[in-house]
């Protein structure tokens, strides 16, 4: 059977809009590729060595033929692995243990949309506000993984609000297409821990980069 069959029937951790995505073990401060090409060599039925998997001229993973319609990212923090894998989309995944951070407010000052930096101002409760500041930071890191660029883009240069029930992006840089093509959730994959996914139709942005 087809491997883009197979992996959809996979045993996944969550699923969201068609993204099968798993959370692993992992030891801190090693290298998070080999374990993530271990365990999509598994999913979709290769040897670790022979995974058609490459990383373009800004590091991100990309999949080549006879798997190119497949989309995968990772992102390890802590003793935790994300994996995400995908279909004919871009995307970007981001997790972050929680830990104190007493230069949070600096950063996002000097690197956060100053609407997402009005808003953590908003808080009174210093707790509050630091998990608000993760929340935001592992958004805008999935998003930069799934546009390519990575952080060297700039967190500024988009605004995600989480006013409300769904995060997403409320305004952005041409750069990134259009707010309304992105697709964006957030969510406490274990105690201690959050993580992101970001993602939108492949080739919404041809041109762009």
């Amino acid at each position: 059977m087809p491997a883009h069959v197979t992996w959809r029937d996979a045993p996944a951790d969550w699923r969201h809009d068609g993204i099968a995505m798993w959370l692993l073990p992992h030891a801190p401060r090693q290298r998070g590729e080999p374990q993530a090409r271990e365990s999509l060599a598994h999913t979709l039925g290769f040897a670790p060595e022979t995974l058609p998997i490459t990383r373009d001229a800004q590091g991100r993973p990309h999949f080549i033929a006879p798997l190119h319609h497949l989309e995968t990212g990772w992102s390890h923090s802590g003793e935790a692995l994300l994996l995400a894998l995908g279909e004919d989309i871009e995307l970007g995944v981001d997790i972050e243990r929680l830990r104190p951070r007493p230069s949070a407010m600096d950063l996002a000052e000097r690197f956060y949309h100053p609407e997402e930096t009005a808003w953590l101002r908003g808080f009174d409760d210093d707790d509050a506000r630091l998990l608000a500041f993760v929340r935001l930071w592992c958004i805008k890191e999935a998003v930069l993984k799934a546009h390519g660029q990575g952080i060297s883009f700039g967190l500024h240069r988009f605004h995600v609000a989480l006013d409300e029930a769904t995060p997403r992006l409320a305004t952005c840089d041409p750069g990134l297409g259009r707010p309304d093509d992105w697709r964006l959730h957030e969510w406490a994959p274990r105690p201690d821990y959050r993580a992101a996914l970001a993602w939108h139709p492949r080739g919404q942005r041809e041109g762009l980069r």
